[in-house]
């Protein structure tokens, strides 16, 4: 999102950051620029066009890692390795534009292009591997993501709710992502992020919202999004076995992806809601091998019930009591995600 007046900002940032089984420090700058704008123009009554932009420069220097081996005994130093990391930088410009259509005050239609660019952090910057005793970078040239978002979208307002249906795509290349993939240079393959080609996500989205529903005070709300997720290249990936990740779906997207829940108030105090939440399978691995479910790292598809009691005191201060997961369901995403939990809650 573009904020809604011009601005300028800029990034300097110092990380030292320290990690396991060997000793591992390493440390780099960055630096960057941004500025961005953004209007409105309503140039007819039922027509309003809205343009902005964002650009802005980016900085990695003085990226160096330091590797030391010690005595298990001793504490002792016994080895030390090092290496200093490119100096990496960019430029780039994100711009967006929405056009919006509203013949009454029922109906508005929305037509939205934008593209979105995201730089590599420091973790992804500056990993290492170690072949034959000596660090190397396995891809030190990292250059940002870049994605190109389109969406339509149709609202029908009542008196008392809304709908709104909205047909979405997202291409992006260049998709930084951790893969198993040879090391330049060697024979070695090892897991270290890249830039994954490109990849499309496509879909539509419902949601819905209506208040007095068959009963005064009785509201019902929900949302279903369906996503067709793939990877369109990726030709740097090394599969186990000979699997592939062309064809298959962007790793952490699911399928399906649901929400439908009720609210009744039978006073301005009272408010007790019930709500159910459905995701389909997910993948963590770019050729989607990892199908085993209700284990570590697995990320399996839920059906969960939720239910919350709010009793609101005064303007301000409120009591609440809740359970989550009613039905005691057991699932992983990518570690045991709790079951059913009973929460108290109260604000002054």
């Amino acid at each position: 999102m573009l904020p809604e007046k011009p601005g300028f900002e800029r990034l300097a940032l110092n990380r030292i950051t320290f990690g396991a089984r060997e000793r591992e420090i390493a440390a780099v700058r960055e630096n960057g620029w941004a500025a961005w704008v953004q209007d409105a123009w309503r140039f007819v009554p039922q027509w309003k066009l809205t343009v902005g932009g964002r650009w802005e420069t980016w900085k990695a220097f003085d990226g160096y890692n330091l590797t030391t081996t010690t005595n298990s005994t001793t504490g002792a130093i016994t080895a030390t390795s090092a290496i200093n990391q490119p100096t990496l930088n960019a430029t780039r410009f994100s711009p967006k534009a929405s056009l919006g259509f509203e013949p009454n005050k029922e109906w508005q239609v929305t037509a939205s292009v934008g593209i979105a660019n995201r730089f590599p952090t420091v973790a992804e910057l500056y990993q290492i591997a170690t072949v034959s005793g000596v660090l190397i970078n396995p891809n030190p040239n990292l250059v940002p993501e870049q994605s190109l978002s389109t969406e339509v979208a149709v609202e029908r307002k009542f008196a008392d709710g809304r709908v709104r249906l909205s047909l979405f795509e997202e291409d992006t290349k260049d998709m930084l992502v951790s893969q198993n993939s040879t090391i330049p240079g060697t024979t070695t393959t090892t897991s270290f992020v890249t830039n994954v080609d490109k990849v499309r996500n496509r879909g539509v989205e419902i949601a819905w919202q209506k208040n007095n529903v068959f009963v005064p005070k009785l509201e019902l709300f929900g949302s279903v999004t369906y996503v067709d997720s793939v990877i369109l290249s990726d030709p740097t990936f090394v599969g186990t076995g000979g699997s592939t990740a062309v064809g298959k779906r962007v790793p952490y997207v699911p399928a399906w992806r649901s929400t439908l829940g009720a609210t009744y108030r039978p006073s301005e105090a009272w408010a007790w809601t019930v709500a159910g939440r459905y995701q389909s399978k997910v993948y963590a691995t770019l050729d989607n091998i990892d199908n085993v479910a209700n284990v570590y790292q697995a990320f399996d598809p839920f059906l969960v019930f939720d239910m919350r009691l709010q009793y609101k005191v005064d303007q301000r201060g409120s009591i609440a009591f809740g359970v989550d997961n009613i039905g005691n369901a057991k699932y992983h995403l990518f570690h045991p995600f709790p079951q059913r939990t009973f929460v108290l809650q109260g604000r002054l």
